[in-house]
């Protein structure tokens, strides 16, 4: 697709999209006055401040995790959910570049995190490990990394296994307030368990896959509303496997529509369907991506929450990024041509959109700005660890956006 048919396909869709007047998030959205696909000259510049910004960041055992407002820049432990998003993104700057100096530091980075694939207490390993690891198998050079890697990815698939709930059908999340629950989020560490399982294959690469499938199937049953829009987190009777309802999380509430759960909706189950080829997982994906168009026009940032309506609420740019990627992902397997364009070039548009200030900017200290983290705790936005990783994801994922090869 040429970069002018992407235009006009984007002129095309932003006047689909445009919600009318009154309807809800439409004061909330920030819309550039033009917006404009992602070009060769704007990805390049994204590129270019993530690495000024991620090169500045390495150096200390920690994994950075990012800042809000004028905060000094806070790092964690290889055990925050977050740890896995900076090595990630340095695989990116490697394959981007292939410098090597990039490579050496998503190898030291990496080496940090993968003692974590056999910790047993968090839901979050798809993050933690399987991000950097299943980049460093696939990009590093060295077949015995791969296969060190390789290896960490069975690891974490087996140890998030183990919080398996055959009741529920599911993998748990976390205890809330001593309830049994699962949370929207864990759409993008179920993959973790289907890819792993068909790698390993056998008797117990199957176990694996299809606890990864089911965990998907009773989200898109449980959470994802008529409207396809996506409830945030649920408390389940883990004897029965009956939903009990509803418990407040990031979101506005608990009957709202947080942004960047949405965005781990589309995201998360775009790449179960690529997986699986699950029919399933593909209508989950088209309902949750279709409602996220239907509140988040073509080249807009959403607020925090599609149902804040105030014109003042904070924007969350790292929704609208994983959004993306995700909606790439879509586009890439949806059997319907005008679906999978549809899809495509909202994303594109998006991505445009990110690639300019105020959302990418050299003064900042991360790549991607007005990030959102918990509003309900703070409503200062910032930059973070995972905006980044999503939106290096995300631009990666369009061949036209990447240098002409010599």
């Amino acid at each position: 697709m040429t970069w002018r048919r992407v235009a006009a396909a984007a002129t095309a869709l932003m006047a689909l999209t445009v919600l009318p007047s009154g309807a809800p998030a439409q004061a909330a959205v920030a819309c550039p006055a033009v917006p404009v696909a992602l070009s060769q000259p704007a990805a390049a510049r994204v590129w270019a401040v993530a690495g000024q910004h991620l090169g500045a960041l390495s150096g200390p055992k920690t994994l950075p995790f990012g800042a809000t407002g004028s905060s000094p820049y806070r790092r964690t432990s290889p055990y925050a959910w977050t740890s896995g998003f900076y090595p990630a993104s340095l695989w990116l700057m490697y394959e981007r570049t292939g410098d090597r100096t990039w490579l050496a530091r998503a190898r030291a980075y990496t080496a940090r995190v993968l003692p974590v694939a056999g910790w047993r207490g968090t839901h979050d390993l798809g993050f933690m490990v399987g991000l950097p690891a299943g980049l460093g198998a696939r990009l590093d050079p060295s077949p015995i990394r791969k296969a060190q890697y390789e290896r960490a990815l069975l690891a974490a698939a087996r140890s998030l296994s183990t919080r398996w709930n055959s009741r529920v059908g599911a993998i748990r999340s976390s205890y809330y307030g001593g309830r049994w629950g699962l949370i929207i989020d864990s759409a993008m560490n179920a993959p973790l368990l289907i890819e792993s399982g068909q790698a390993l294959g056998g008797s117990d690469g199957r176990r694996l896959a299809r606890r990864g499938l089911r965990h998907l199937l009773t989200l898109t049953r449980t959470f994802i509303r008529p409207d396809g829009s996506t409830r945030h987190r649920l408390a389940f009777d883990r004897r029965t496997g009956e939903v009990v309802g509803p418990i407040p999380g990031q979101g506005l509430s608990a009957a709202s529509t947080w942004a960047r759960g949405q965005a781990w909706a589309v995201n998360g189950f775009s790449r179960g369907y690529e997986l699986t080829g699950d029919r399933r997982l593909l209508d989950a994906a088209r309902r949750t991506a279709d409602h996220w168009i239907s509140r988040v026009p073509a080249g807009c940032v959403p607020p925090w929450d599609l149902d804040d309506d105030r014109a003042t609420a904070p924007r969350d740019s790292s929704a609208a990024a994983i959004a993306a990627e995700g909606l790439l992902t879509l586009a890439d397997v949806e059997p319907e041509a005008a679906r999978a364009e549809r899809y495509r070039d909202h994303a594109l548009v998006t991505l445009g959109t990110l690639a300019k200030a105020p959302w990418v900017t050299t003064g900042g200290r991360g790549v991607l700005q007005r990030q959102a983290y918990s509003i309900p705790a703070d409503r200062r936005q910032g930059t973070y660890a995972w905006g980044d990783a999503y939106l290096l994801r995300a631009i990666a994922r369009v061949p036209e956006a990447a240098p002409a090869q010599p």
